[in-house]
């Protein structure tokens, strides 16, 4: 679930102003042409705040001459704020990022930092960054690597003496040197101490069983071949996210839009397009001409960090809209663990074009200008091959959100929505809006619902509308709001979303969703209809009750830390209906994750209407009285070898037992689970953490 804030405070608005001007045209850029000797490089800073970097060529009282990656720029004196001599480019944008580094105080950042330096040839810089993130994260993996450390006997050692053990014969197997042979002699196996749990608990070891040599020579291949890909990969979006500095952007101009943006080429143009397809859709549903004649900017940063420190936002925003401008500020990338640039521009993008075609937004409540944002925006995805958007797609978060408060009766009904005062619409209510707006647009009655959504809008661009006017046209096309709410109500909560994902060579692979997994072997079969709500892909072994699945859930606080989530949000939901919890640290593929186990409540026996007292506080949900109940009841169980009588009374309920891979995000989390009967629990447990192994990020933009 994308965070949408407002727009920032009046006084921001200088900082994404242009202002100055280039005296050449902006080209594509690739970097900066490396200086020749005895050159002097400088960095002119105009008035405006934007950056010339290049080697001066000729300097006079009026002006100054810059071979730079436009070419030879001649700059008035009057336009120019600042000179900075002798800077080297790269040098500076190094103390820029590992400035915000420093402030973020993560050893994440510092890694990034130091990936930067390094694939800019500043080797000294690199290895700062990198011990800085050790520092902050002392198990810190890829920084130890990316120093040529590795692991052994349980700590980590320096890249010499790695080098004297490899030529004893040890070897690299990931973070870790194990024996090998080698020309040396083949040192003993290192003792290894596995990881305490964070917290006490009762644990439902053992953990799987250890893996054969085929399985592990399996594994490593995977290993390798992932790897490869992932380099190959992070190697592109390494180039996207490191794009040129704001001064030499990218300005793309077309017909309803100026496109300015810093990552690649590619990127600024594929974002132009994006917008242009997004216009002609909202033009083809909503015929109204622009009002404003002034073309929007869209400004897209090239990574999280610059957008941060440019737009002053918080780390929990994607994007946002601004009314008085008609711009739009995001970024590229993703944020959480679904969000990408794409839903930021189809939300604001919404909010951007109505600007432009309404009189006055503030005609109309909150359920139509956040439910068409929302319709446009979750409920939508880009097709890259074919150059189109397309819409009326049902948003998981928003179904499941606006289901379970119908079903609890907690929704806004539509009785009420229109009319809801500004200051009343919270975040609760998107899903509600995003509802109605998929009901008129595609629900069982469209034809009517398209009507009534056009007089509304062509109502609202004349004066102020809200519940009266949404209740006369509800009359007019439904037979009144409480039938509308009826049909809706039914259409809503028989809503299923699509698939998400599809099985490809072996792997299930969800763009929409941003991961895919690998079942353990052939005797698993793929589950991706008909699932509950939260699951995105189960597996289930044919002839058992053997089942592993992925789900999604979602964590409404963006601002929420991932250990608070998981203690004060996952860990009761599970108490409820689950005993023995125990929780350790783990992976989820290559992410730190939270490792969950539990297991079934024994159910508390059926107690005799005559014995029960009323209104006796029910105590079902207490693990200590349903197990003593069960285990101290008298007269129930025959003496001897005598049968019963009653032979499906004497059966013993069948228990599962659980173990969860979580991973928590900015807006959501995953969770792979594996369920099974409890005497084969021990047994699967290998298959599970396959599964958990194989998980990995999708590897491809998904705009």
């Amino acid at each position: 679930m994308l965070t949408i804030l407002p727009a920032p405070a009046r006084g921001l608005l200088p900082i994404f102003l242009l202002g100055g001007f280039l005296l050449v045209p902006l080209l594509q850029i690739h970097g900066v042409e490396s200086p020749r000797a005895g050159e002097e490089q400088v960095i002119v800073i105009l008035e405006d705040g934007t950056e010339l970097a290049g080697t001066l060529i000729d300097e006079t009282p009026d002006r100054i001459s810059i071979r730079s990656a436009f070419g030879v720029t001649t700059i008035l004196r009057s336009k120019i704020k600042e000179i900075q001599r002798g800077v080297n480019p790269a040098q500076r944008e190094h103390r820029e990022r590992a400035n915000r580094a420093r402030r973020k105080k993560t050893a994440a950042g510092w890694y990034e930092v130091g990936d930067w330096a390094r694939g800019m040839g500043l080797e000294t810089e690199a290895m700062e960054a990198f011990g800085e993130a050790i520092k902050l994260d002392p198990d810190h993996e890829p920084s130890h690597l990316a120093r040529g450390e590795a692991r052994f006997e349980g700590k980590w050692i320096d890249s010499g003496r790695v080098d004297d053990l490899i030529a004893k014969g040890w070897v690299r197997r990931g973070a870790d040197l194990v024996p090998g042979t080698g020309s040396g002699e083949v040192l003993p196996e290192p003792d290894v101490e596995a990881p305490e749990p964070r917290r006490e608990g009762t644990s439902l070891e053992p953990r799987a069983r250890v893996l054969s040599p085929e399985e592990m020579a399996r594994r490593n291949r995977d290993l390798e071949r992932r790897r490869k890909d992932r380099e190959k990969f992070e190697r592109k979006k390494r180039k996207e996210f490191e794009g040129v500095p704001w001064s030499s952007r990218h300005v793309i101009k077309s017909t309803n839009y100026r496109i300015e943006c810093n990552s690649t080429y590619e990127v600024a143009r594929t974002y132009q397009w994006i917008m242009e397809a997004l216009n002609l859709t909202l033009s083809g549903i909503f015929k109204d001409r622009s009002l404003r004649s002034q073309i929007p900017t869209v400004f897209i940063y090239r990574n999280h960090d610059e957008f941060m420190l440019k737009t002053g936002m918080n780390p929990g925003v994607g994007g946002f809209y601004q009314p008085s401008s008609q711009n739009v500020y995001g970024y590229h990338g993703t944020f959480g663990l679904t969000g990408t640039t794409y839903t930021v521009l189809a939300h604001e993008g919404t909010h951007q074009f109505q600007g432009r075609v309404l009189p006055r937004m503030s005609n109309f409540p909150n359920w139509l200008i956040e439910g068409m944002a929302v319709y446009f925006g979750d409920g939508s995805k880009l097709d890259y091959r074919k150059r189109k958007i397309v819409t009326g797609l049902i948003p998981r978060d928003r179904l499941f959100h606006i289901q379970e408060k119908m079903r609890e009766e907690k929704h806004t009904p539509l009785a009420k929505l229109p009319g809801l005062a500004r200051n009343r619409f919270g975040g609760t209510h998107y899903a509600d809006s995003w509802a109605i707006m998929h009901y008129l647009i595609n629900g069982p009655k469209k034809s009517v619902g398209q009507r009534f959504l056009v007089d509304y809008w062509q109502l609202g661009k004349r004066r102020r509308v809200g519940q009266k006017e949404f209740n006369r046209l509800a009359e007019k096309y439904f037979g009144g709001v409480e039938a509308l709410e009826n049909d809706w109500q039914e259409y809503v909560l028989a809503l299923r979303p699509d698939p998400a994902g599809s099985v490809e060579k072996g792997r299930f692979v969800s763009l929409d969703f941003m991961f895919t997994v690998e079942r353990p072997s052939e005797e698993w079969e793929y589950v991706i209809d008909d699932l509950e709500s939260d699951e995105l892909v189960a597996m289930r072994l044919a002839g058992t009750d053997c089942e592993i699945r992925v789900t999604i859930l979602p964590k409404p606080d963006a601002e929420q830390e991932a250990q608070v989530y998981i203690d004060e949000v996952l860990l009761p939901k599970l108490r409820k209906d689950y005993e023995f919890l125990s929780i350790s640290d783990g992976n989820l593929g290559p992410f730190e994750a939270s490792v969950i186990d539990y297991k079934d409540r024994i159910p508390a026996p059926v107690e005799d209407e005559e014995t029960t007292v009323d209104g006796e506080e029910d105590k079902g949900n207490d693990p200590q009285v349903s197990i003593a109940a069960f285990e101290s009841q008298e007269g129930d169980e025959p003496k001897g070898d005598e049968p019963s009588g009653d032979e499906e009374a004497a059966e013993e309920p069948v228990l599962n037992r659980y173990r969860s891979f979580v991973l928590v995000g900015v807006t959501t989390a995953y969770a792979v689970t594996g369920e099974f009967p409890e005497g084969e629990f021990e047994d699967r447990l290998a298959d599970l953490e396959w599964v958990a192994f194989s998980f990995e990020r999708t590897l491809r933009n998904r705009w």
